[in-house]
C-alpha cells in the first residue's frame, strides 16, 4: 500500500510543494510476517483451543447443573455469580503477577536476541550481557518461557477439575470443584498475551497481532455450537445425535485444555530454539 502525502510552503514571493511517498505493509505481508514465528503460531493456536474450552463452560456450564441437580437452580445462580466474580479474578490477577515474578528469575535476554531484535550487531552490547552475573532460578529459561509456565500448568490442573466438576456426585462437590477449576484456569490470560508480544519477531506487529488474537474469540465461540449440535437429535453432521449434556462437556472440554497446555508447551519449546539459533549466528 502506497500513501501519497503532499506538502507546501508559501511566501509572499513564492510558493512550493513537495510530495512525499510512504510505503505502508500490506496486510498479507503482515499476516505472513506473524504467521512465519513458530511460537506466535503455537501461542496463537494455543489460546484459540482455550478460547473453546472457556466459551464452551461459560455457554452450557448452568444447563448442566440444572440438568444434574434441577433442585438446586437458586444456589447455582447465586454459587456461579460468586465462583466468577471471586475467584475467575484472582486467578487472573495471581497469574499474571505469578508469570511476572517467574519472568524476573528467569535467565536474562540473551544480547543477541536483543541485537536481533533491533536490528543491531554490536560486540560491546554482547560483552556487556556477558559479563553479567547469573542469579536465575530457572537457568535454561528465558522470560517469555517463564511466563508461559503458568498457562502451562494451570490449563493442565483445570482438564481434571473440570472432570470433576461434570462427574460430581453433589451439587456441593460440583459447586466445589467448578471453584478449583476457575482458580487455576483463568490464570493464563495475561501471561499468553506477554509471551505472545515476546515471541513476535518485530514489536511494530503488536497491535496488527492483538487484531489476529482477537479474531480467535469468533472461532472459539463455534466450539458451543458444536456441543449443541453433539446434544440435539439432529447430532454434529448426523454423528453422535443426542449425547447426553454429561458426556459432550467432559470430551470437548477436557480434551481441549490438554491441548491448548500442549501447544502453549510447544511455543515455550520454540522460544528457546529461537535464542538459542540467535546465539548461534
Amino acid at each position: 500500500m502506497v500513501v501519497l502525502c503532499s506538502s507546501s510552503s508559501s511566501s509572499s514571493s513564492s510558493s512550493s510543494s513537495t510530495n512525499t511517498i510512504i510505503e505502508t505493509p500490506d496486510t498479507e505481508v503482515i499476516l505472513k510476517e506473524i504467521l512465519n514465528s513458530k511460537p506466535t503460531v503455537y501461542i496463537l493456536l494455543a489460546s484459540m483451543v482455550r478460547f473453546m474450552a472457556g466459551f464452551t463452560i461459560a455457554a452450557w456450564k448452568a444447563p448442566l447443573f440444572l440438568d444434574l441437580f434441577p433442585e438446586q437452580a437458586v444456589s447455582f445462580s447465586v454459587d456461579n455469580a460468586l465462583i466468577i466474580a471471586m475467584a475467575g479474578s484472582a486467578s487472573t490477577l495471581l497469574g499474571g503477577i505469578a508469570a511476572d515474578k517467574l519472568a524476573a528469575a528467569a535467565s536474562p535476554p540473551s544480547a543477541s536476541s536483543l541485537a536481533s531484535r533491533l536490528n543491531i550487531q554490536t560486540n560491546a552490547t554482547n560483552s556487556s550481557y556477558s559479563s553479567l552475573p547469573s542469579s536465575s532460578s530457572f537457568p535454561t529459561l528465558n522470560a517469555a518461557q517463564s511466563r508461559l509456565l503458568v498457562p502451562i500448568v494451570g490449563t493442565l490442573l483445570a482438564a481434571p477439575l473440570w472432570a470433576l466438576t461434570v462427574y460430581a456426585n453433589s451439587f456441593n462437590s460440583a459447586s466445589s470443584a467448578l471453584l478449583l477449576e476457575y482458580l487455576v484456569a483463568e490464570c493464563w490470560f495475561g501471561p499468553a498475551q506477554a509471551a505472545l508480544y515476546a515471541a513476535l519477531p518485530n514489536p511494530n506487529l503488536r497491535a496488527s497481532t492483538q487484531g489476529v488474537f482477537s479474531l480467535l474469540t469468533a472461532v472459539g465461540n463455534l466450539a458451543p455450537v458444536a456441543v449443541g449440535a453433539l446434544i440435539s437429535t439432529s447430532g454434529l453432521w448426523g454423528f453422535s445425535a443426542n449425547t447426553p449434556i454429561r458426556d459432550a462437556l467432559l470430551w470437548t472440554v477436557t480434551p481441549a485444555y490438554i491441548l491448548s497446555a500442549a501447544l502453549f508447551a510447544l511455543a515455550a519449546a520454540e522460544l528457546g530454539s529461537t535464542e538459542k539459533n540467535l546465539l548461534k549466528s
